[in-house]
């Protein structure tokens, strides 16, 4: 495959492999921020975790528009920027707002559990990295998608373990 697109606007490399990846890190989030809506119950996290989760799709989507219809449909790619943070946002405001929903005690005991303690260090490692990707690496660049989408998936899984464990 050529290194660069015939169209500026499509960044060369994404295939569909890389769409389907990308889907990996949304569902283990989605699987995971279930799991914490079932047992947490409040609506503004609800709310703020749907948020996050249509911000992945739509970045996952923006990539398989990019591999199956050779169109850049920039939108569902920058939403991210903005999409994502407000629901995490949401999430934390609703640790706040519904505190009397959950016990702080019982979080720190079951994430300094063993073995998720080692899952949420793991998953921890994996986010200050994302942290890292998204300030140094170009964005429309594939081989830098990909780096970024493997630590993504396992930073999610990492996660997912703590909670199940």
């Amino acid at each position: 495959m050529a290194a660069h697109s015939k169209d500026p606007g499509i960044p060369a490399g994404f295939h569909l492999s890389m769409a389907l990846w990308d889907c990996v890190p949304v569902l283990f989030f989605s699987i995971s921020a279930g799991i914490l809506a079932a047992r947490f119950r409040s609506p503004l996290f609800c709310i703020g975790v749907v948020m996050v989760i249509l911000a992945g799709a739509m970045k996952a989507s923006w990539k398989f528009v990019l591999a199956l219809r050779k169109r850049n449909l920039p939108f569902l790619n920058r939403q991210l920027r903005f999409l994502m943070p407000a629901g995490f946002a949401l999430a934390l405001l609703s640790l706040f707002v519904d505190r009397d929903l959950w016990s702080a005690a019982a979080v720190v005991r079951h994430m300094i559990s063993f073995p998720s303690a080692v899952f949420f260090l793991a998953g921890a490692a994996g986010i200050l990295t994302l942290v890292w990707f998204a300030r140094h690496l170009n964005q429309q660049d594939a081989g830098a998608n990909w780096k970024e989408q493997m630590v993504n998936g396992i930073t999610q899984l990492c996660i997912l373990l703590g909670i199940l464990f």
